[in-house]
């Protein structure tokens, strides 16, 4: 699978690092940093481009994460959205997450899980619209990636 690239947002310092550091564990995730505020979650976005944000929604005691997330759903070229939050079900809004898991996390591989879960939806978004919506999966994506790679390599032979 492709790298997943990440920001992760959360005021709780602990938590924010925890989640930074089990993620640092993997190959396929490069975060891209990690910070505590919505100033700096905003300038992270634009700046450094993720594909997906982990987030928590409440901050200091405010909805300000979802208020961002609903900000940037707008755009056309928005970050994916992994929420990771204590927050209450009415806090739940799927039209605005690609993807939720409550704490406390009690197993962080329900992290990876969700990334590469994720990471497979920003794969189809990306393949060419003759591509059946009903026939993608994984195995399609590997073969069609395999296939241009191999179109690559036969026209370069015949040159």
């Amino acid at each position: 699978m492709e790298t997943i690239k990440v920001i992760i947002v959360d005021d709780n310092e602990i938590a924010n690092d925890f989640i930074r550091n089990y993620l640092e564990g993997f190959e396929e995730v490069e975060v891209l940093g990690s910070c505590y505020s919505d100033e700096e979650e905003i300038l992270m976005i634009d700046e450094l481009k993720p594909e997906i944000v982990i987030t928590d929604l409440v901050r200091n005691n405010t909805l300000s994460g979802l208020d961002i997330l609903k900000r940037y759903k707008e755009l056309s070229n928005s970050p994916k959205f992994l929420v990771v939050t204590a927050g209450g079900e009415d806090l739940i809004d799927t039209k605005v997450m690609d993807g939720y898991i409550k704490k406390p996390i009690i197993n962080y591989n329900l992290i990876i899980q969700e990334l590469k879960k994720i990471k497979e939806q920003i794969i189809f978004e990306r393949l060419p619209d003759n591509i059946p919506k009903n026939k993608k999966s994984i195995a399609n994506i590997r073969c069609y990636k395999i296939l241009k790679n191999l179109l690559k390599h036969v026209k370069k032979d015949k040159i």
